[in-house]
């Protein structure tokens, strides 16, 4: 029997697998009439409400921790404690983002620190398989994944 096949935490959040000499990228849309990017994709434009001018386009993988925690006991979808969480600021897009953080120790993450998009496993489901998702790490630590 062989490793069950990964499986994203939610499709179209990002490419996976990330294409090879690709960097990783979150997939978002951008508004043709007022200009706002967002992260996920919308079908609507939440700023002026335009139903058809949402245009696909994808984030940088670069930004700056505008807020983060460390939580010490283990998530209820099989994270083990202690980690990292908190906010992204991507540019030049200005989106803010939700997103886990890996790569250090947890509670070495702090707001101004510059981070980058890993694509990766966050943990493993009742089936045995990895879930993907999107995770920010110390910018400059690698390429992997």
């Amino acid at each position: 029997m062989g490793v069950p096949e990964p499986v994203v935490v939610k499709p179209g959040l990002f490419r996976y697998p990330v294409p090879v000499g690709e960097a990783p990228a979150l997939l978002a849309c951008r508004c043709r009439t007022c200009g706002q990017t967002f992260f996920p994709r919308r079908e609507v434009c939440p700023d002026c409400f335009d139903t058809g001018a949402l245009e696909a386009t994808t984030l940088s993988g670069r930004g700056v921790i505008h807020a983060s925690t460390v939580v010490r006991i283990p998530a209820p979808v099989g994270i083990p404690a202690p980690y990292a969480y908190g906010y992204v600021d991507l540019e030049p897009a200005a989106v803010r983002l939700f997103a886990l953080f890996t790569g250090a120790e947890p509670t070495s993450f702090a707001p101004g620190q510059e981070v980058e998009l890993l694509i990766g496993p966050i943990r493993v489901d009742a089936q045995g398989r990895e879930v993907i998702g999107h995770m920010f790490r110390p910018a400059g630590r690698g390429t992997d994944r």
